[in-house]
């Protein structure tokens, strides 16, 4: 495919690669929701919607990647094109459907309404005799909604009595320690996951159903009809019930394992985090939270240290959305392993369009093995959004070194155009790279420019006539990036040169 063309960092962060260009679509989740998305054994990203797409892009012709974002930021995120479809038990709502388009539902489940067995409520809670009692929803979630729409709106329920929690797995945390008296979810949830072990009770079941589907930007009117027509086709062959089975047919000798991280829970018991006042700033209307993750600038994934080593991890993170980044944004611990860090707040004002470095001081556990912790960037109003930070490191008892400190290169322009001389077509090329320490260009592996640059452009000429030549950069830091671009010199000729560029990849 000709190109004449840069990737630039925010083309790339703003645009994900349309399904129409190059045949794959990014599917934005919140992996905690199991049977319909969640990690396996593996870390892996596995369930329904994860099978279920996958299955649909055979069909349709596209291949599907998987960027797990915090529930609350789905849809900023498809707006603004970070994703391009969002799933994972995502239920069609009158709300919704002004800010996005969905397909066809594939699912449908109950609502459902339980309490604690060993507590004080009773066995039966009509909807309208709910002032009395707190409940809890997973942040985000439709059932949010519909208890603001059809209680709070009635009367029959207090906003001060809703707790929001990030995972349905903390939320019935919540519920079985007492700091909440009901909990609203989806049956078949319930039923795989908690109904054996004879700690709750369902108290209400007369709330209707709901129905699970893809989504995308109000626009994208092809994609969605892709999706339905994988979904028709699914339907048609059986092979839709069948996936159904196989993800909702779980036993009760497996309900323990369905459970994500609990444990984790019970060592950072803040279950309902309070929302930052917000300070005075000029926040456009309707602004878009939306995040991207650039880098590891100190102890990146998989650095070894010592039993107890007290260390600080910084990562480095783009605001691709509309709002500003202030005080009252803040990175904070999720899920995963607790390693002593709750949250640090944004260091600085940061404007749509740039970078900001966010660092959290944390304590290794004291036992070898491999760690990880997950956190993400809160809002000031308490939403959570974007994917998920990950702290990831390996204990060990050999002697090991603090690792350098710097985020590693990032080539964010590698562009060819074009200078008519003696010698016909010769590129100019143009480069810009962050967090390196020299740049290098070459033609045929063999370097003819280098430069402590980070922003530029020369003009290379081949020097052998007409050809093919590889013209490559290097950017040298923490480590070692490069790509390259295949050049065909026509020769001067009156058809331009052809230009076959390796894609920086999105981050």
């Amino acid at each position: 495919m000709k190109k004449y063309c840069i990737f630039f960092l925010v083309m790339i962060l703003a645009v994900s690669f349309s399904s129409v260009l190059a045949e794959q679509i990014t599917l934005g989740t919140s992996a905690e929701y199991r049977p319909f998305v969640y990690y396996d054994d593996n870390n892996e990203l596995a369930g329904f919607d994860i099978e279920l797409i996958e299955e649909i892009g055979k069909r349709e012709g596209f291949t599907v990647r998987i960027l797990d974002i915090a529930f609350d930021g789905l849809i900023d995120s498809v707006s603004v094109g970070q994703i391009d479809l969002i799933g994972g038990a995502f239920s069609i709502t009158d709300e919704r459907k002004t800010e996005v388009l969905f397909s066809d539902p594939y699912y449908a489940n109950q609502a459902i309404i339980i309490a604690s067995a060993a507590g004080n409520v009773p066995e039966s809670i009509e909807l309208d005799r709910m002032l009395d009692y707190s409940i809890g929803v997973q942040r985000g979630s439709s059932f949010d909604q519909w208890l603001k729409t059809n209680l709070v709106s009635e009367g029959f329920l207090s906003t001060q009595n809703i707790y929001t929690f990030t995972t349905v797995d903390s939320a019935v945390k919540a519920l079985k320690s007492g700091v909440i008296d009901l909990l609203m979810f989806d049956e078949d949830k319930y039923k795989q996951s908690y109904q054996n072990s004879g700690d709750f009770k369902i108290v209400n079941e007369a709330i209707g159903d709901e129905n699970y589907a893809f989504a995308a930007a109000l626009k994208s009117t092809d994609l969605i009809a892709r999706i339905n027509d994988g979904i028709a086709q699914l339907k048609t062959d059986g092979s839709l019930d069948r996936l159904i089975s196989k993800y909702t047919g779980v036993s009760g000798e497996d309900a323990e394992i369905i459970i994500s991280r609990p444990s984790q829970i019970e060592k950072n018991p803040a279950f309902v985090p309070t929302p930052t006042p917000i300070p005075p700033i000029d926040q456009p209307a309707n602004c878009k939270n939306v995040m991207v993750y650039m880098a590891d600038v100190s102890y990146p994934d998989g650095t070894k240290v010592n039993p107890g080593t007290k260390f600080t991890k910084t990562w480095r993170i783009y605001n691709n959305g509309s709002c500003k980044w202030y005080e009252g944004y803040s990175v904070n611990y999720v899920d995963g392993d607790y390693m002593s860090a709750n949250s640090a707040v944004i260091p600085t004002l940061t404007i749509p369009g740039t970078t900001v470095d966010v660092s959290m001081e944390m304590q290794a556990p004291q036992a070898p093995g491999e760690f990880v912790g997950y956190y993400q960037l809160r809002a000031p109003d308490g939403t959570y959004f974007g994917p998920k930070l990950t702290a990831k490191i390996i204990v060990t008892d050999e002697q090991v070194s603090a690792p350098p400190v710097g985020a590693p290169p990032v080539i964010t322009r590698w562009q060819p155009n074009y200078y008519k001389g003696d010698n016909g077509f010769c590129p100019t090329v143009y480069w810009t790279v962050t967090d390196a320490t020299q740049v290098g260009l070459s033609i045929n592996n063999k370097r003819v420019y280098t430069t402590n640059v980070t922003s530029g452009s020369t003009v290379l000429c081949p020097g052998g006539g007409k050809g093919d030549y590889v013209y490559g950069i290097v950017a040298e830091g923490t480590k070692r990036v490069s790509y390259v671009f295949t050049y065909t010199n026509t020769g001067g000729g009156k058809s331009q040169p052809k230009i076959n560029p390796t894609a920086i990849p999105s981050r």
